[in-house]
């Protein structure tokens, strides 16, 4: 029997020291805000050993470290009015100096100041560019977008890591920038065979003026000396030619006919 009332002694010893013990431990990725009262401390108190007061003391532990939010198909509106679904994570960090002031205005830091600032920043973001943007020139906006999120100034945290992983489009918008792009190809098609047509026709005129000009110094050169001294150069190359049989020339009233065999 009074080993039974000892046990059970030692489980209610034990149940108190895990609900009232008054020895906390705070590890280095955290900080410690002191409740006293009711009454939270402004001062945060590094990692390590903490003693409380039982049932007059507690004390609540903020993380210091990087934390992310994941968003799924977060809805935003582009300067033009379209709706977007964007899945962005965005990593952040409690200021070390600034918790327990966080601690004391929101209590829960996540819900009530890290969420739904961010989420706003997002949807001021998104709605500086079209919808158009994040189809024709994605990368350049997003690139915007998260310099403009990195940067983002609050009293209380920074944000240190963002990445964007899908923007969504409505299918109607797509479609309709799509026949935007497929017109936009056709008008630039039609541009080049414009351009080469014309080119084309330019080639052609200056040929044509060349040969006139060549044809107008023939004929301003020619003479009938120069006529007959071609004609006999002809009738001989035929002639020394072994392929040639038999060749009848043609004459005017001033030369003989000729016959090489």
């Amino acid at each position: 029997m009074n080993a039974g009332r000892f046990l059970i002694l030692l489980v209610l010893l034990g149940v108190f020291l895990a609900f009232f013990s008054p020895v906390r431990i705070v590890d280095n990725r955290k900080v410690a805000c002191y409740i006293t009262l009711g009454q939270i401390s402004d001062r945060e108190s590094g990692p390590g050993v903490k003693i409380v007061i039982p049932f007059v003391q507690s004390i609540e532990t903020i993380p210091i470290t990087t934390q992310v939010i994941h968003f799924k198909e977060i809805p935003v509106l582009s300067n033009d009015g379209l709706q977007l679904l964007v899945d962005i994570s965005v990593g952040y960090k409690i200021k070390q100096d600034k918790a327990c002031d966080a601690f004391i205005e929101y209590r829960d830091i996540f819900e009530n100041l890290v969420k739904p600032t961010v989420r706003s920043a997002i949807r001021t973001l998104f709605a500086r560019f079209k919808g158009t943007d994040y189809y024709e020139k994605r990368q350049e906006v997003e690139q915007q977008i998260v310099k403009a999120l990195e940067s983002l100034d609050n009293p209380y945290f920074e944000i240190v890591q963002v990445n964007i992983r899908n923007i969504q489009l409505p299918e109607e918008v797509l479609k309709a920038i799509e026949r935007k792009i497929t017109a936009k190809q056709e008008a630039e098609r039609m541009q080049y065979v414009l351009e080469k047509e014309k080119l084309e026709a330019e080639r052609k005129i200056v040929e044509a003026r060349g040969l006139a000009e060549s044809q107008r110094i023939i004929n301003n050169s020619l003479s009938d000396k120069y006529l007959r001294w071609y004609y006999i150069t002809t009738m001989k190359e035929l002639a020394d030619n072994d392929n040639s049989k038999i060749i009848i020339m043609p004459y005017d009233q001033k030369m003989l006919p000729l016959m090489v065999k």
